[in-house]
C-alpha cells in the first residue's frame, strides 16, 4: 500500500507517470489533479493509516487502483462520520481544512527552498546547523535536495546510500537522513498515541511529517512513502530540529535571519519607488526602544512591517476554535501585534528618528513564517478579541484598529504582494485589506482577485539561489 502511495502522491505533486496497475487513478491525457477525484491530503491520512494497520511483511500486495480507490472512499466516508459541520462550526471547521490542504495545493517551491537556505547561512546559525546536524547549512540543502531526487525515482533505498552519494557530494550526509528517519514500530507507536478517534481524526498531526523515511524489514531497505513531506521536512521542517535542539538559538540567531531576509526581499523589490528604513533605536538613553523592524514607504502609504517566526502550533490546526489550545496559539500573535502598535503609536506622536507622519495611511502588517490563514470570521474575531485585550492591556484606545487596521501575512505571499504595490502602489493593495469586505482576506487570494496582471509579473526575487545551486550540483 505504501508504495502506491509512493505512485500516485509522485504523480500528482511532480508528474511521474503511473505504473500499469495504477493507469486508472488518472484517466486524463494531462496531469490536472483537480480532476482526479483524490488529493494529497488524503495520500497523507492513507499513508497514516496504513503505517497502523498494514502488515510491513505478510500483507497482501496492492494489485489495481480500484483496491486503492475503496480505501480512499472508506477514508471519505469516515471523515464524514468523525465530523459533522455545523452552523456554529462550519468556519472554524474551513480554517483547519485550509491548514490541512492549502500548502499541498501550493506545493513547494523555489521560494520556499531560497529562504530558508539564505535564513540558515545567516552568521551564527550556520554554527547551530552544524551543531545538529555535523553539517553545514550549504550541505544540509544538498543532502537533503539529493534525498528528494532520489525518492522522488525511487521508492526505497539502501542503508549505505549516504555513502554512495557521498561519491557525488563530496561530503557524507548519513547524519542528515538518520535525523529524517525512524522505524516501522516506533513509529506505529507514535502514529497510534496521535490518533484521535473523534473530530478531529482527519486532522491529527501524523509522525511521518517529523520522519518521512521509515527503514524497514530488517534494515536493509529505507522507504519513502511521500517525497513531497520529505521536500517540507528539508525546507520549512528543519525549524523542528532547531527547536528540539536549542529553542534559545531561535531568537537569538533564527528570528534575525527571518528579519534580515525580509529587508532582501525589499531591497530586490525595490526599482526606485520605495523608500526603506531599517530598525532604529530611541527614546531615552535610559530606557532606548526599538523601532518597528521594517518601514516601507511610497508617496501613497507606509508599511510598518513587524516580521516574526511565529512558528503555528499543531493544536491551531487541528481543534476547532475557539478551544483553549487554540485559543493559547493565538495569543502569541495578538501579542505580536499589540507591539506593533505600541510602536506605531510612538511613531505617529513624532518620536521615530527618521520617519516621520506624513498624513497618509500607515498599514501595520505582520509578517509570520507559517500561514495562520485567518480568513474565517471564527479565527478572524478571536484574534480581534485577543488584539483588543492586548491593546486594553498596554493602554491603546482600540479605535486604531480601525485607523489602522493590522493585516497578517505569510512570507510566500508578502513576497508576491511587496512585488505588485511596487508597481500600482502600496495603498492601492492594502486599502481593500483593511476596510471594507476584504478584511480578513488571505493576500493570495486579495491579489489574484484584485490585481491578476500585475501577479503575472512577479518574479523570484533571487535567482542568482537557483543558479549557484544547481552549479553546486553539476561540480559534483
Amino acid at each position: 500500500m505504501l508504495q502506491a502511495i509512493w505512485y500516485l502522491s509522485n504523480h500528482i505533486e511532480f508528474g511521474n507517470r503511473l505504473p500499469p496497475y495504477l493507469d486508472a487513478a488518472n484517466p486524463y491525457p494531462q496531469k490536472d489533479w483537480t480532476r482526479l477525484g483524490f488529493f494529497q491530503w488524503e495520500l497523507d491520512t492513507l499513508a497514516r493509516e496504513a503505517i497502523l494497520h498494514c502488515d510491513a511483511v505478510r500483507g497482501d500486495q496492492v494489485t489495481a487502483w480500484k483496491e486503492v480507490a475503496a480505501l480512499l472512499n472508506k477514508l471519505k466516508w469516515t471523515e464524514e462520520q468523525a465530523h459533522e459541520a455545523t452552523t456554529e462550526n462550519i468556519f472554524a471547521e474551513m480554517s483547519r481544512i485550509a491548514h490541512r490542504q492549502f500548502h499541498w495545493q501550493n506545493g513547494v517551491g523555489h521560494t520556499s527552498f531560497t529562504r530558508l537556505r539564505r535564513m540558515y547561512r545567516y552568521p551564527g546559525m550556520d554554527g547551530v546547523v552544524q551543531d545538529v546536524y555535523g553539517l553545514t547549512t550549504e550541505q544540509v540543502a544538498l543532502g537533503g535536495f539529493a534525498a528528494l531526487a532520489t525518492y522522488m525515482q525511487h521508492f526505497a533505498i539502501t542503508p549505505d546510500w549516504p555513502e554512495n552519494a557521498s561519491n557525488l557530494l563530496q561530503f557524507n550526509c548519513r547524519s542528515l537522513i538518520e535525523n529524517l528517519t525512524t522505524d516501522l514500530v516506533p513509529l506505529r507507536q507514535a502514529t497510534l498515541n496521535a490518533r484521535s478517534l473523534d473530530e478531529n481524526w482527519s486532522y491529527t498531526f501524523s509522525p511521518l511529517w517529523l520522519h518521512p523515511l521509515i527503514r524497514i524489514e530488517d534494515g536493509s531497505r529505507i522507504i519513502c512513502p511521500i517525497p513531497g513531506l520529505l521536500a517540507r521536512r528539508i525546507t520549512d521542517g528543519l525549524y523542528f530540529d532547531i527547536a528540539g535542539h536549542d529553542v534559545d538559538a531561535l531568537s537569538a540567531y533564527l528570528g534575525p535571519a527571518f528579519q534580515t531576509y525580509m529587508g532582501d526581499v525589499f531591497g530586490r523589490a525595490n526599482k526606485g519607488k520605495f523608500r526603506v528604513y531599517p530598525e532604529e533605536r530611541y527614546g531615552k538613553k535610559g530606557a532606548p526602544k526599538d523601532t518597528v523592524d521594517w518601514i516601507i514607504e511610497d508617496d501613497t502609504a507606509s508599511l510598518f512591517v513587524e516580521v516574526k517566526l511565529l512558528k503555528m502550533g499543531n493544536a491551531a490546526k487541528v481543534y476547532l476554535a475557539p478551544q483553549d489550545a487554540v485559543t493559547n496559539q493565538f495569543k502569541k500573535l495578538a501579542k505580536a501585534i499589540g507591539q506593533v502598535y505600541a510602536t506605531l503609536r510612538d511613531a505617529t506622536e513624532g518620536q521615530y528618528p527618521s520617519w516621520k507622519p506624513n498624513g497618509k495611511p500607515v498599514h501595520p502588517v505582520i509578517v509570520t513564517m507559517d500561514n495562520w490563514n485567518l480568513f474565517t470570521h471564527t479565527v478572524q474575531g478571536l484574534l480581534d478579541d485577543l488584539v483588543g485585550k492586548e491593546l486594553d492591556r498596554r493602554g491603546i484606545e482600540r479605535t486604531i484598529l480601525q485607523t489602522n487596521r493590522y493585516v497578517v501575512c505569510c512570507a510566500n505571499d508578502f513576497e508576491m504582494a511587496i512585488q505588485v504595490m511596487h508597481e500600482v502602489g502600496i495603498n492601492a493593495v492594502m486599502k481593500d485589506m483593511t476596510t471594507g469586505d476584504k478584511v480578513g482576506w488571505l493576500f493570495g487570494g486579495h491579489l489574484r482577485s484584485a490585481f491578476p496582471n500585475s501577479l503575472e509579473k512577479v518574479v523570484p526575487l533571487f535567482p542568482e539561489e537557483r543558479s549557484t545551486f544547481l552549479a553546486n550540483i553539476k561540480q559534483r
